[in-house]
Order: C-alpha cells, then sequence, then structure tokens
C-alpha cells in the first residue's frame, strides 16, 4: 500500500479512538500500521513516518487550540494555523519522532523484541509529559483511548491511566511481533487480546459493584452559568453576570444543598483584593443563602516589596460568605495564564500574551470546613495523574472548576471531562466538576456520571456524594508501582537480550 495513505491511515486512526471522536479500537489498528511499517524502515524512513503520523494525529487532535487563540485571543488565522502547525511538529517530535527512534535503535540489537520493549517507552514519555515542556502538558495521553469503557477504566485505580496507555500500545506492538513470528501466532495473539480485554471488563465490572462508598453523606448543586468568554473578556455587563448567578444560586437553595460550587473565575471581580462596589452587590443579593460556597475567584496579593502577584483561586466560603478557605493554582497553563520565559519578545505580535501573568501557588492545600476536606483542582489541573495522586491522600471529595468556553463546539470539552473523570476511578473519591459552559457534572468513585449537564446550557445540577474514601491501590502505591513499571522493562531488556544472544548463537553453529 502507498506509504502516504498508511501514514494517514495510522493518524486519523489514532486519532478518532480519542474522546470527542471516539471509534473503539480504533487506535489498535493504527499504533499497528505504524509500528508494523517503522521495523521495516530505515533510519530517515523512520524519521519521516514517525513524524508524518504523529503530525496528522496532533492536527485532528488540537486543533482547538487555534479556535481559541484566533476567536479569543485576538490572533490572525494567518498566524493561528501555523502556531497549531507548530505545536503538532513539537508534540509529534517529542512523543511519535522519540518512540520511532528509539525503536530503530533497539531493534538493530535485538530486532523483533524491540515490539515488546516499545510500549514502556511510550509510557516513560507520556510520563515526562507530566513536567515538560513548561511544567507539563499531559494532554490526551494513550489510556484514554480506552478509559471509555468504564469497565476497563477500572484497572485505573490499580495503575492509572498510565496502564492503559501501556495496553493500548502493548497489544498492536505485541500483535505485530507475533505477525513477524508466523500467522499462527498471529490468530493466537487476537484471541489472546479478547481475552485479555474480556477478563479486563469483567474484573471491572465486579471491581465497580463491589465498592463500598463509606462516608457522610451530603447534597451538592452544581452551577453552569453558560457565560460567553466574550462577555467575561469585555467585562462591560459585569451586575448582569452577577445577577446570572444569584438567579442560579437562589434557585438551586431552594433544593436545600448543603453545598453550593461556582466555576472557576465565576464573578467579574477579585473576591479578595478586589472591587468592593460589586463584591457588596453580590454579597447584598445572596445574604439570605446560608450554605457554604465554592466559587473560582482571582486573587490579588501584595508582598512585603509591594509588588501585586494575581493567582488563580478557588475560595470555599462559610455561611456568611467570608473566606475560611482558599487554594492557589499550582499548574498554570502555558500561553493561557503566564508566557513562558523568553516568549515574551512576541507580545507584540501576539494581543492576548500581553497583560499580567498569573503566579503559581506553591502549596498543595486542602479546603476545609467543618466535614468538608476538598481536594481543589483548577482547569487543567485535573489532567494531572500524578499530581493528582499526591494531592488526594487527606481529602475526602474532589471539586474540579474550569471554564472551557475558551474550547467553543469542539473535541476539547469532552477530551478534558474524560481526564476529569478517570481521576475519580484513580482515587476513590467522588468528584464534582462545575464549568462555565460545561460539561459539568457529579461523578462518583466507580467513574459513573450520576449527574451532568451539556455544553453551552444554562442551570444547575444536584446530586448526593459522600465525604469519604475507598481507597485506592493506586493512590496507596503509586510510587511501588512506578518501581513495578520500571523493574518489568528492564525484565523485558534482559529477556530481549538473551534472545539476542540465544538467536546469535544458533546462527553461529549453523554457520560452523
Amino acid at each position: 500500500m502507498n506509504t502516504l495513505i498508511l501514514i494517514i491511515l495510522s493518524g486519523v486512526l489514532i486519532a478518532l479512538s480519542f474522546p470527542g471522536y471516539f471509534i473503539p479500537f480504533s487506535g489498535f489498528f493504527g499504533f499497528f500500521i505504524f509500528f508494523k511499517e517503522i521495523y521495516r524502515y530505515n533510519l530517515r524512513k523512520t524519521t519521516i513516518f514517525s513524524f508524518s503520523v504523529g503530525f496528522i494525529f496532533s492536527i485532528l487532535t488540537l486543533y482547538w487550540t487555534v479556535y481559541a487563540i484566533t476567536y479569543y485571543g485576538g490572533v490572525s488565522i494567518l498566524l493561528g494555523i501555523p502556531l497549531l502547525l507548530i505545536l503538532a511538529s513539537v508534540f509529534s517530535i517529542f512523543q511519535f519522532v522519540s518512540t520511532g527512534l528509539l525503536f530503530f535503535i533497539l531493534k538493530k540489537r535485538y530486532r523483533e523484541y524491540a515490539f515488546l520493549i516499545i510500549p514502556f517507552i511510550w509510557v516513560f514519555l507520556e510520563f515526562l509529559r507530566e513536567f515538560f515542556p513548561f511544567g507539563g502538558f499531559p494532554w490526551n495521553l494513550t489510556g484514554y483511548t480506552l478509559s471509555y469503557f468504564n469497565s476497563i477504566a477500572q484497572i485505573t485505580s490499580v495503575f492509572s491511566i498510565y496502564f492503559l496507555s501501556f495496553i493500548a500500545v502493548f497489544i498492536p506492538s505485541a500483535l505485530v511481533f507475533l505477525y513477524k513470528k508466523e500467522k499462527f501466532s498471529f490468530v493466537s495473539g487476537l484471541i489472546a487480546t479478547f481475552i485479555f480485554l474480556l477478563t479486563l471488563h469483567i474484573w471491572g465490572i465486579k471491581r465497580a459493584e463491589n465498592i463500598q462508598i463509606k462516608g457522610v453523606e451530603k447534597r451538592v448543586a452544581v452551577i453552569q452559568g453558560n457565560i460567553s468568554e466574550d462577555v467575561k473578556l469585555m467585562n462591560e455587563e459585569p451586575l448582569k453576570v452577577i445577577d446570572n448567578y444569584v438567579d442560579l444560586i437562589k434557585k438551586a437553595y431552594r433544593e436545600k444543598p448543603d453545598l453550593i460550587v461556582l466555576p472557576e473565575s465565576a464573578l467579574p471581580f477579585f473576591y479578595i483584593n478586589g472591587d468592593d462596589e460589586k463584591k457588596n452587590y453580590f454579597l447584598e443579593k445572596v445574604k439570605n443563602v446560608h450554605i457554604p460556597i465554592i466559587l473560582g475567584s482571582d486573587i490579588a496579593f501584595i508582598d512585603e516589596k509591594e509588588n501585586i502577584k494575581i493567582f488563580n483561586g478557588m475560595l470555599l466560603l462559610d455561611e456568611n460568605k467570608s473566606v475560611v478557605s482558599l487554594y492557589k493554582k499550582i499548574k498554570l497553563v502555558p500561553f493561557g495564564e503566564y508566557v513562558p520565559f523568553p516568549f515574551k519578545i512576541f507580545q507584540g505580535i501576539f494581543p492576548y500574551l500581553s497583560g499580567y501573568d498569573f503566579s503559581p501557588g506553591e502549596e498543595k492545600s486542602l479546603l476545609k470546613y467543618k466535614q468538608w476536606r476538598i481536594v481543589p483542582l483548577i482547569c487543567f489541573e485535573a489532567i494531572f495523574p500524578d499530581f493528582v495522586s499526591s494531592f488526594v491522600k487527606d481529602g475526602n471529595v474532589i471539586i474540579n472548576i474550569s471554564n472551557d468556553a475558551w474550547f467553543g463546539k469542539t473535541v476539547a470539552p469532552f477530551q478534558h471531562f474524560e481526564m476529569a473523570r478517570v481521576r475519580a476511578i484513580e482515587t476513590g473519591l467522588f468528584l464534582i466538576r462545575a464549568t462555565n459552559t460545561g460539561i459539568s457534572a457529579i461523578i462518583n468513585p466507580e467513574g459513573v456520571i450520576e449527574k451532568k449537564l451539556g455544553l453551552f446550557k444554562r442551570g444547575y445540577i444536584i446530586g448526593e456524594v459522600y465525604l469519604g474514601r475507598s481507597d485506592t491501590v493506586w493512590i496507596k502505591y503509586h510510587r511501588f508501582i512506578w518501581l513495578i513499571f520500571l523493574f518489568s522493562s528492564l525484565g523485558i531488556i534482559i529477556y530481549s537480550e538473551y534472545k539476542k544472544e540465544s538467536g546469535d548463537g544458533e546462527r553461529n553453529k549453523r554457520r560452523n
């Protein structure tokens, strides 16, 4: 088959297996083509093929960035598209080209046994994306191609989403390995794959059925204001925005919740050190709402040197609307909430880069009040599996607030939502998600969506949560699990080395 067709097929099939598209198991076929082709290529062709597949995949899954920076960031489409091409190239080089080049090196030594090693490298590269570049961007880890099957996603409570990434890559690479051996082995591999996934499915169903949800039952209201991002950016009618939220708060309050949750940057003023006139207007409107409220708000602090620092925060207000606990966002969005060095020189070209940068928070602090021990995750902090796993130890519920209006009607809100949903399974905690334009939801520790409000709908949802946890293996032992992963990869390398030596020995005997 023509190489160009194979490149397109591989990139498209992998992309279509992700949230927002989700054609079940299409990623298996995409990766099968990818590994099968690069096995027979030289270094130059491996690099070109790997880059091209990764580039097509990245365009299809990250195209929403053009919408965000052109529609809301004031960037011309003539600049927005090249920026997407650069982003797609960087992503492709980091994940796909790196994998392809390492595979090329491995196959020179281990031949077809390189297929068994490469899934470990793929997952290791994904894990690095928790930290690089610019503080990390683990968007669309490969495991999310399988997590839509909630029964299969239950295994993330033991090994996290990274294990699903491993499975999503290991199955097609192992099938290519068997295909290279003999057709009978390949058929056996297909049967083994079916049995493995079926076993995972059955185990997941049993696991979900046997979860014991412990803790104090609480009733929660999640508010979705559906405020256009244009309105938020222009800030021309702030009182109308406040009235919109006040109306929903009062309606939800009639259903007697124990807590009301508003989205990220919900109100058009700084709740701390901000506009007292707007704040007082809001407080007067909600003075008869006598329950705690969670809300997202920018926070201004002045340090000893009289420098102003701005933080993206989550505030917990008591029944009297006093701030009793707050959290400052740690994982900031590069080029969205701050401009990494040395890119400030481009502020003249990209207007949205001008203005103040947010400062990162420094402490993983829970929001505490009475029985609440809230793990606060703002926006894309929920997409960091390792970050979240080190945060939830003493928490009894997760609250994720976000403003996904930037994404518009693209695949990004669905991708973002699925990444947050899996955190509930990994941690064994209820997850409450409040977003400006959707998707807002209440998700239980099995990953089941108990209540949901879809995209671009104004309203609220009411549901019950339990302030407790079903401690998962992943949360208890995640560092130990990474050691298991490391030793497993070393074991496969040792096995491949052994097979290489024995294979070389056999060939030498035949020559003699």
